[in-house]
């Protein structure tokens, strides 16, 4: 008889000390749950109702606080993903025509057999400004939805196709660095979770 394989549960988050404690050890505990409510564990399993709570308190508190918290974790924790999901998505708010001109530039140099389109499917090209920012809203609604592992490729393709577009070698290195973080956390996650 075959045995499913043990998963743990999804811990508990104290939503009411997010942002509360200097201690590191709580933040990084309450960092890993509230990642957890939103990630689940690799089934997709969540809390629902954690889940919603936790979202009217991003909205009651803003979301900064709580990404600003997730940016201490390891890049291959689910809090750390989240974290760098989080940057990616701020980095085309502030600065979407950059990013797509990086993207575009990227798309005419890499090798065709990289495989970045079918990773990309519904991405619109060429991407323009709105249309890079409408990606990266995707790919943060897919992980916030369970699709984790696909939202983590597709912005890993994503950085990785800008790496390729950039002139400046220290912005193409910290890109590359960032496309295998979260292709990192996506394998990690489809083996069994982000811890």
């Amino acid at each position: 008889m075959t045995q499913r394989p043990f998963h743990r549960p999804v811990p508990l988050a104290d939503l009411d000390s997010v942002g509360a404690s200097d201690d590191p050890v709580s933040r990084s505990e309450t960092s890993h749950a509230t990642a957890a409510l939103l990630l689940g564990d690799a089934d997709g399993n969540r809390d629902e109702a954690a889940t919603r709570r936790f979202i009217d308190l991003a909205d009651d508190i803003g979301f900064e606080l709580i990404a600003e918290m997730w940016s201490a974790a390891p890049a291959v924790s689910a809090p750390g993903a989240l974290w760098r999901l989080y940057a990616l998505r701020q980095w085309i708010r502030t600065a979407p025509r950059e990013l797509s001109e990086m993207f575009s530039d990227g798309q005419r140099r890499i090798d065709r057999g990289i495989g970045y389109e079918e990773i990309l499917a519904g991405v619109e090209l060429p991407a323009g400004p709105d249309e890079v920012a409408r990606a990266i809203d995707e790919i943060l609604a897919g992980a916030f939805r369970g699709d984790v592992v696909i939202a983590l490729l597709r912005a890993a393709a994503f950085v990785g196709i800008c790496a390729e577009g950039t002139d400046d070698a220290d912005t193409g290195t910290r890109l590359r660095r960032l496309s295998q973080d979260l292709t990192d956390a996506a394998v990690a996650h489809r083996r069994g979770g982000l811890d």
